[in-house]
């Protein structure tokens, strides 16, 4: 049975930026996964995160061809690249972990992403430690 992960932006990003810290780790796990036979799963939240920030003007950290590309020809040529959307269980989830948590601001996009890793079984990948306080949610981070 073939596992499902869920990329968080800043893995993604990482793995796009050649000059980032994080690059290698975050490119090769990018890579052993899909060469494994894994699937990656996308959301909407993620993809329009990997190309608003690596292109806002202030940064300018990678042009907007660069990112376009990393998108499309690289995430979506994966065989196992898949899209996840919220489903029956998401806006339960969702309002359970903002509700338990006390969450506002920057946290609320963590926990999107947490309800939609675990609503679809997935395994959340990030390099942000703070996604371990969501009860239910299987994740892990490459640079560990």
């Amino acid at each position: 049975m073939m596992a499902l992960f869920l990329p968080d932006a800043n893995v993604l990003i990482h793995a796009l930026r050649k000059d980032a810290v994080e690059h290698a780790v975050c490119r090769q796990w990018l890579t052993k996964t899909a060469v494994a036979g894994d699937a990656i799963g996308l959301c909407e939240l993620v993809e329009a995160a990997l190309l608003r920030i690596p292109t806002l003007p202030k940064l300018q950290l990678v042009p907007m061809a660069e990112v376009l590309g990393f998108w499309q020809e690289d995430l979506w040529t994966y065989p196992g690249t898949r899209r996840l959307a919220a489903g029956s269980r998401h806006t339960s989830l969702f309002a359970g972990f903002i509700t338990s948590l006390k969450l506002c601001g920057n946290d609320i996009n963590d926990a999107w992403l947490a309800a939609i890793a675990i609503e679809h079984r997935a395994t959340l990948v990030s390099t942000d430690e703070g996604f371990g306080r969501f009860p239910g949610l299987r994740w892990s981070n490459p640079l560990r």
